[in-house]
C-alpha cells in the first residue's frame, strides 16, 4: 500500500481527482446559480405575468358589467333578463379573482428574492380588497335587477351600482399597475441576476481551469525536474564524467530510477577502475572484451590473419649491469611507455614485455586484416624515431652521463594464420597468438643481427602492405625451426617519406642480390660494393659483398640462393 501511495501512477490518478473534484464543484455552482435564475424566471413567467394578466382580465369583466348597465338605460336588459346577466359577469370576476389568489401563492412558493415574496404577500390584500368590493357589487346589482322587477330602477341604483363598478376598477387598476411595475422590476433583475450567473459561470470555470492546470503543473514539474536531471547525468556520464550523481528528491519510481542510476554511475567507476589497473597489465581492449562478458569466444580460439611484432633493445644487457635495480626499473618502464604508445595508436595489441623485450601483433576484430600489416610498418617507423629522443634522455634517467654504451633496437614484423586467443589454464590465462608466424617473426628480429638491419619484414608483410611501403629485398633465407625459405625485406620507409640511402643504392643492392643468387658471385659482388660507394653506412651491402668474397673463395657444391640461418 505504501508503495502504491507514493507511485506515479497514483500521483497522476489524484491529479486526475482534483481536477475531477474541481470540475464537479464548478458544475454544482453552474448549476446552483442557473437553477436560482431558473426559478426567478419561473417566478416572472408562471406566477407574476398570469397574475398581472389576470387582473386585467378582471378590469375586462367589469367594463363589460358596465356596458351591460348600459343596457339597462336603453331598455336592452329587463327585470326577466338582468340577474342572469350580471350573474354571469360576477361569476367571472369570481373565477378571475380565485385565479388570481392561486397565481399569487404559487408565486409566493416560487420566489427566491426576498422582495419578491414581500411583493407576492402585498398582493394578499388587494386581491381581498377587490373580493370585497366584488360583494359589494353583486349585493347592489341584486338590488337594481329586483328594481326592474318592480317600480324600475332608479337611477340612484344605477348610481351606486356604477360606483361599485368603479371601485373594483380603481382597485384592480392600482393593483395591476403596481404589479406591472414589478413584472418590469423583476425582469430586470432576473435579466442581471442571469448575466451574474453566466459570469460567475464563467469566472468559476476559468478559476476551475487554472487551478487545475497550476496543480497539474505542479505535479508534472515535480516529476520532470528529477527526469531533466537524469537526462544531464545520463549526458554527463556518456561525456565520460562518472563522477556524476543525481539528487534523490522523491520516493516514487523516478526516486528509484534517481537510485538505481547513481548504482550504475558507482558500478561504472568500479568497472572503470578495473580497466586502468588490469589496462596497465593487459591490453585495454582485451580488458574491455573480458568485462563485457566476451571471455568464452576468445578462449575458444581462432584461425586469423595476424601480423606479429618482435623487439628486442640493443646495448640493454651491458648498461643494466651499471645500475642499481631502481634505475633499471625507471629505465626500462620509460623504454616501454615510450615503444608501446605507437603499438596501441595504431591498433596494435601488446602481447607481453619479455626482459627488454616486446611481442605485440595486430588483427581483428582489433585492426582491419587489410590494414594490420601497413599499420604495424607504421609503427616500427614511428618507434625508431622517438628511439633519438629515448636515447637523449636515458643519461636523466638513470643519472649517469659518462661510458654509456649504444642503445639500438631491432624489430621483426612477420604476417599469416595464426591461433588467436585467451591462452592458459583455469587461474591465469593471457589473450596471446601461437603459430608458426609467431616463431618466424621472432627469428626475423634475431635476423637482423646477421645483416646488420633494423627492421626485417617477410614476403607476406610486404604483400599485405602493398604500396603503403618501401622496402628492399635483403635475402632469401631458412631460419632456424622453419624448413621452408622465406624472402625477407628491410622496411625504409612508408610510401611518401624519404629513403634513408640513395635510390642507386637500392637499386644497385637489387641487382648485386640477383646476381648473387644466379652464382655470378663477382657480378654481385661489385654491385654490393658501388652501393657502399653511394652510401658507406650499409651494412646489409658489407655482409652481402664479404658473402660474395666468401663464396667465390669456396664455392659450395650445390647453389640455390637460400642462406640457412644456424642460430636464432
Amino acid at each position: 500500500m505504501a508503495n502504491l501511495l507514493r507511485s506515479i501512477s497514483f500521483k497522476i490518478f489524484g491529479v486526475a481527482v482534483g481536477l475531477l473534484v474541481i470540475m464537479v464543484l464548478a458544475s454544482g455552482w453552474s448549476m446552483y446559480t442557473t437553477s436560482q435564475v431558473n426559478r426567478q424566471l419561473s417566478t416572472l413567467s408562471e406566477a407574476l405575468l398570469p397574475l398581472t394578466l389576470a387582473l386585467e382580465d378582471v378590469s375586462d369583466e367589469v367594463l363589460r358589467a358596465e356596458v351591460s348597465l348600459r343596457g339597462i338605460r336603453y331598455g336592452e336588459i329587463d327585470a326577466g333578463n338582468c340577474k342572469a346577466r350580471f350573474d354571469a359577469h360576477q361569476a367571472e370576476i369570481s373565477r378571475l379573482i380565485d385565479e388570481a389568489r392561486r397565481l399569487r401563492d404559487a408565486g409566493g412558493q416560487l420566489a427566491v428574492l426576498e422582495r419578491n415574496k414581500l411583493q407576492f404577500a402585498r398582493v394578499g390584500p388587494m386581491l381581498d380588497n377587490i373580493a370585497r368590493s366584488r360583494e359589494r357589487y353583486l349585493r347592489d346589482i341584486g338590488v337594481l335587477c329586483e328594481g326592474l322587477g318592480a317600480d324600475g330602477a332608479t337611477a340612484a341604483q344605477v348610481t351606486v351600482v356604477r360606483a361599485d363598478m368603479r371601485d373594483i376598477d380603481e382597485l384592480v387598476a392600482a393593483a395591476s399597475a403596481e404589479l406591472g411595475q414589478f413584472v418590469g422590476t423583476s425582469a430586470s433583475i432576473v435579466e442581471g441576476n442571469q448575466a451574474l450567473a453566466l459570469r460567475a459561470n464563467a469566472v468559476m470555470i476559468v478559476v476551475a481551469s487554472l487551478v487545475g492546470l497550476l496543480l497539474a503543473y505542479v505535479v508534472s514539474r515535480g516529476m520532470t525536474r528529477p527526469i531533466e536531471r537524469l537526462r544531464q547525468a545520463a549526458r554527463a556520464v556518456q561525456g565520460g564524467n562518472l563522477d556524476t550523481e543525481v539528487r534523490v528528491t522523491s520516493r516514487d519510481e523516478i526516486g528509484d530510477v534517481a537510485t538505481a542510476f547513481n548504482q550504475m554511475v558507482v558500478d561504472l567507476r568500479d568497472k572503470e577502475r578495473i580497466k586502468r589497473t588490469f589496462g596497465q597489465y593487459v591490453d585495454p581492449r582485451v580488458v574491455n572484451n573480458l568485462i563485457d562478458g566476451r571471455a568464452s569466444q576468445a578462449s575458444e580460439g581462432q584461425k586469423q590473419i595476424v601480423t606479429v611484432f618482435f623487439s628486442d633493445l640493443v646495448g640493454f644487457t651491458s648498461l643494466s649491469e651499471r645500475l642499481s635495480p631502481g634505475g633499471l626499473v625507471t629505465l626500462i618502464n620509460e623504454y616501454f611507455a615510450t615503444m608501446s604508445a605507437p603499438v596501441r595508436a595504431r591498433s596494435g595489441i601488446i602481447d607481453k614485455y619479455i626482459g627488454d623485450s616486446v611481442m605485440a601483433f595486430w588483427t581483428a576484430p582489433f585492426a582491419p586484416p587489410t590494414e594490420q600489416a601497413a599499420l604495424a610498418c607504421a609503427t616500427a617507423l614511428e618507434q625508431f624515431k622517438l628511439l633519438e629522443d629515448f636515447r637523449r634522455r636515458v643519461p636523466d634517467l638513470i643519472g649517469l652521463r659518462q661510458g654509456l654504451p649504444p642503445i639500438d633496437m631491432r624489430v621483426g614484423l612477420a604476417s599469416g594464420d595464426a591461433i588467436v586467443g585467451s591462452i592458459g589454464g583455469d587461474t591465469s590465462r593471457s589473450f596471446t597468438v601461437m603459430g608458426d608466424t609467431v616463431n618466424l617473426g621472432s627469428r626475423l628480429e634475431g635476423s637482423n643481427k646477421v645483416y646488420g638491419t633494423h627492421i626485417l619484414i617477410d614476403q607476406n608483410t610486404r604483400d599485405m602492405a602493398g604500396e603503403a611501403v618501401r622496402v628492399r629485398e635483403i635475402d632469401r633465407i631458412a631460419v632456424v625451426g622453419k624448413s621452408e625459405p622465406v624472402s625477407v625485406f628491410e622496411l625504409l620507409a612508408m610510401a611518401g617519406e624519404t629513403l634513408p640511402l640513395p635510390e642507386d643504392a637500392v637499386q644497385h643492392f637489387a641487382e648485386g642480390l640477383a646476381a648473387y643468387r644466379a652464382g655470378n658471385w663477382p657480378e654481385g659482388r661489385k654491385h654490393f660494393e658501388r652501393c657502399l660507394a653511394l652510401h658507406p653506412d650499409d651494412p646489409p651491402a658489407e655482409v652481402m659483398s664479404k658473402r660474395c668474397e666468401m663464396l667465390m673463395r669456396r664455392p659450395p657444391e650445390t647453389w640455390n640462393g637460400i642462406w640457412i640461418l644456424t642460430s636464432k
